[in-house]
């Protein structure tokens, strides 16, 4: 309840005393009393924690279980990280909810860092090291991870969604998508299949129910958005990172800025042409690769325009052609002005389309995709159509300008109403005495991550735009209370301990400031001059009101990023 308080005790102020402080007033008590009397707010949150902790574990919290999906060409990836790893140790702490994940990265010290995990489907567990990076827009060290679905694949379904007249109900379980690679998991199939859908088409799925396979066609309802765009994007097609353990990639010798232009024929304009590029011409599960012949071509464009061609000497089934498109990530190609057009939209109804390479929008000239996107930002700003100059390549190879008129039209998005649940857990210690000592080390774990979070923002590794106010703490105990009173008090005890170190700082008007000089008078035999004393408190309440503001500034920010659409 952020209603404030303040309590002064009988004889705190020195104008309160007179001739002399009475027995009853703080000024009489010795330094040993008054240095427990200032203590006493830190040490009750330290209490509250040590016994709500236990009660809390003991009953059951609920959890975001910790199993993650690396990011195609973070740390995580390159590592050889699966989708779907359970991760149980983190540097040698325990997880045991997915928020310990990109905590204990970031708290870590340099080099890299070990992790514990069991893979999908598997029962023992697997040590792999992976070096962080640090992430400026996040403000601290990442391994590049987001949280995983629920493992059986249940759904969560809209009641007055499209996937609800189609059949669906919350807590089917997703089998797959019709007209997907069947190599191919059900949950990438699905991200696979709404990324790739064409002119809104509409998603079949077979799903179960408690008893019963069915498919459902899912007709997607088209949700227009008060933003107008041209419809374009940058190609992406450029080899960013790959993995190392991958045989064909082996063969393929990739280099870093290369463009992969085309396998087998099939240009490769964005990152699911490859996938679709080499199922084209994969061979069955079934039959012996090393019998078929030669394999796929693949065509790298180096930077400088030269190119080169590398045959693979087998075909691939269908798994390894799944394999190898999740050994290779393709970037955005930012130094060209040669677009992916999206269907249905502006620049598509105007006649352009994928691989054209734009020169002008507008009176204004392009040479990168950075310029093309501050570009097309503006003229979808303003009302009105836009001319737009633009470059198609030929058969002859030769490029031929063109000119079209771009009408930007409202942001439209296809919205199926149904997802895969998140996946969830409930951690819960089995006995009174685990669960004591489990408080204690959450409790320990809570205040040197406190300490670590301050060391390290103040030697720059961890960015102060992390802190949060009043906002953040209300919203996170909002969020944490919709999942059961075990999960809010949870929070509350985190609250306490990050309290009760924030509280013991040596920061004046904080009783760490009044434990400071508690120490001060042990060590010279006499208090500090009023002189002192009152300076220092008006420096402290500088800081504190300080830091309030920058921390409700930063809460400010925070909304609107998340409110702002780009």
């Amino acid at each position: 309840f952020p209603i404030g308080g303040y309590v002064r005790m009988a004889g705190e102020m020195p104008d309160e005393m007179g001739d002399g402080p009475r027995d009853d007033e703080l000024a009489s008590k010795n330094v040993w009393q008054r240095f427990f009397i200032y203590s006493g707010g830190v040490l009750m949150n330290v209490v509250f924690a040590l016994l709500v902790f236990p009660i809390v574990l003991f009953s059951g919290v609920p959890t975001s279980e910790p199993i993650v999906v690396p990011d195609k060409g973070s740390p995580a990836w390159k590592a050889g990280l699966p989708a779907g790893a359970k991760i149980l140790q983190v540097d040698g702490a325990e997880v045991y909810d997915f928020f310990h994940i990109p905590n204990e990265v970031a708290l870590a010290g340099d080099g890299p860092i070990e992790f514990i995990y069991r893979p999908p489907g598997a029962e023992e567990h697997t040590r792999l090291e992976i070096e962080p990076v640090y992430n400026d827009q996040g403000g601290f060290r990442q391994i590049g991870v987001r949280p995983g679905v629920d493992p059986e694949l249940r759904l969560v379904v809209d009641e007055e969604g499209p996937a609800w007249k189609g059949g669906l109900r919350p807590g089917d379980r997703l089998l797959g998508v019709v007209g997907s690679p069947e190599s191919l998991e059900p949950y990438a199939q699905l991200v696979r299949a709404i990324e790739s859908a064409e002119a809104f088409e509409p998603l079949v799925a077979p799903a179960l129910d408690p008893g019963t396979t069915t498919t459902v066609r899912i007709d997607p309802v088209k949700e227009e958005n008060e933003r107008r765009i041209l419809g374009v994007a940058p190609l992406q097609n450029v080899v960013e990172s790959w993995r190392q353990g991958n045989p064909s990639v082996l063969l393929l010798d990739p280099a870093e800025g290369e463009r992969l232009i085309s396998i087998d024929g099939h240009p490769v304009a964005q990152g699911r042409d490859v996938l679709e590029a080499l199922a084209a011409g994969a061979a069955p599960d079934w039959a012996p690769t090393a019998s078929q012949g030669s394999g796929p071509e693949f065509v790298f464009e180096a930077p400088d325009g030269g190119r080169r061609v590398v045959r693979l000497p087998v075909e691939l089934s269908p798994a390894e052609a799944v394999a190898l498109d999740a050994s290779i990530h393709l970037d955005y190609d930012e130094g060209s002005t040669r677009v992916i057009v999206q269907p249905e939209r502006a620049a598509a109804m105007a006649g352009l389309r994928t691989g054209d390479r734009l020169l002008a929008i507008g009176v204004d000239s392009a040479q990168t995709w950075q310029e093309v996107f501050a570009l097309t930002r503006e003229a979808s700003s303003r009302s009105g159509p836009v001319a737009v100059a633009y470059e198609r390549q030929a058969e002859n190879g030769e490029w031929v300008r063109q000119e079209a008129v771009v009408d930007p039209l409202p942001l439209i998005q296809s919205y199926y109403g149904f997802a895969p649940e998140p996946a969830r857990g409930i951690y819960r210690t089995e006995s009174l005495a685990g669960s004591i000592t489990a408080g204690v080390d959450a409790s320990w774990r809570f205040m040197t991550d406190a300490w670590l979070t301050l060391k390290k923002m103040l030697t720059a590794e961890v960015s102060t735009e992390n802190l949060g106010g009043i906002i953040t703490i209300s919203s996170v105990s909002y969020s944490f209370a919709a999942d059961g009173w075990a999960k809010l008090f949870f929070f509350l005890c985190m609250l306490s301990i990050n309290l009760a170190f924030i509280n013991v700082l040596p920061i004046p008007v904080l009783d760490g400031g009044h434990l400071f000089f508690c120490l001060v008078e042990a060590i010279k035999g006499s208090p500090v001059s009023e002189r002192t004393l009152g300076y220092s408190q008006v420096v402290g309440l500088v800081l504190i009101l300080t830091l309030m503001v920058y921390v409700t500034y930063q809460d400010v920010m925070r909304i609107l990023l998340i409110a702002t659409p780009f």
